[in-house]
């Protein structure tokens, strides 16, 4: 019982489209951990303006950093059930998107000073353990912007989609901005640099037809299978 319901639900994405998501998300994990490495041995630049020390620090908005991670795993289940052409495109402009913040973090390894955390409620709690598991580095972008921006987008060149779930998505991204300032992970030029990174290759994709990459490693990995 339990292996059909898997299968099931393994079944409402077709291969290919699991195929890029396994892609992208290992990709993804070397960006947000194998770059804290090197950057333990880099001197840190301070990427903060005036603005940045009046935002107060509000440990309920953890709430909506954390919820982020639902919002991202629905999107991209919707958007990896499309047709290939739409998957293969968004994907070639997401692996860009990783490339370009992977540099970034590289050339601007920015280290943010984060306040202390005394309370004993569930939310200071919480934002306590963020701190443990996510290091005041990789700032710049924000991965959450990144993310958050990328399924926004993404979503308004999908067909399907009902109207209300891309208006939630706008939403959910301002306050998924709002929730980085203010439990103090990131500073406020992460979140316009999350943008840019995220934009430029989906029109980039868009306009020189990225897809082609995905179809072209298809038809290779078809011809090895054949021989």
């Amino acid at each position: 019982m339990k292996k059909g319901c898997i299968n099931r639900i393994v079944g409402l994405v077709p291969g290919y489209g699991w195929a890029c998501f396994l892609i992208l998300a290992a990709c993804q994990a070397i960006v947000f951990c194998a770059t804290r490495i090197p950057l333990q041995y880099m001197d840190k630049l301070d990427l903060s303006i005036p603005l940045d020390g009046r935002i107060p620090f509000r440990p309920e908005w953890i709430t909506i950093y954390v919820l982020s991670f639902a919002s991202w795993a629905i999107t991209f289940f919707l958007l990896f059930r499309q047709r290939r052409e739409h998957v293969y495109r968004n994907s070639a402009a997401y692996l860009c998107t990783l490339v370009i913040t992977l540099a970034c973090f590289l050339l601007l390894p920015a280290e943010l000073k984060r306040p202390e955390v005394p309370g004993t409620d569930f939310f200071s709690w919480l934002t306590r353990f963020i701190y443990f598991v996510d290091q005041p580095n990789n700032l710049c972008p924000s991965l959450h912007v990144v993310c958050s921006y990328y399924c926004w987008r993404a979503l308004w060149d999908t067909e399907g989609i009902p109207l209300w779930y891309r208006r939630f998505n706008f939403v959910f991204l301002l306050l998924v901005c709002a929730s980085i300032l203010l439990v103090k992970q990131h500073l406020i030029v992460d979140i316009p640099a999350g943008v840019l990174v995220s934009e430029i290759p989906l029109q980039l994709a868009k306009r020189f037809q990225w897809e082609r990459l995905g179809f072209a490693v298809e038809e290779r990995m078809t011809r090895k299978k054949g021989q």
